[in-house]
């Protein structure tokens, strides 16, 4: 199972972004492809501020520091924590743009996730109320909406 973090477009979005309103799936996890193509990998993931920046950097560092022996082994540092974070770079660019956070969802892979979190947003039933000292029945809990 993955966990996906969802984003929906906000009220002052331009109606061209919002992608025919669907929200849009953030997956929480290391990106192997960030981690061996860099910034290229972010911005073609759609993270174009954050990798156009780790790319300029890194082509500028290597241009002032290139013969120093340290320069590989921060390049490397830098790739692993941009690869160990770029879902919250992604998150963050999402923010840029105008989108919300309306929590998280989790499934085999994006379109079951994004199936679960339609279902649960759009064609959620009340739960009965719960009190803390026992675990609600299941079936009356599935069978509670219907009459």
């Amino acid at each position: 199972m993955k966990a996906f973090s969802v984003w929906l477009p906000g009220e002052g979005i331009a109606s061209k972004r919002k992608k025919d309103g669907l929200p849009v799936l953030v997956q929480q996890t290391f990106r192997w492809n960030v981690l061996f193509l860099g910034g290229i990998a972010l911005m073609w993931s759609g993270a174009w501020i954050s990798g156009s920046l780790f790319l300029s950097t890194s082509v500028i560092l290597t241009a002032l520091l290139g013969k120093l022996w340290i320069v590989p082994a921060l390049m490397l540092a830098a790739r692993f924590a941009l690869a160990a974070f770029s879902a919250e770079l992604m998150e963050w660019e999402l923010r840029l743009k105008g989108y919300r956070e309306a929590g998280t969802v989790v499934g085999p892979d994006q379109a079951t996730a994004l199936l679960r979190y339609m279902d649960r947003a759009i064609g959620q039933t009340a739960l009965p109320p719960v009190s803390d000292d026992h675990i609600p029945d299941p079936f009356a809990t599935a069978f509670a909406g219907r009459g």
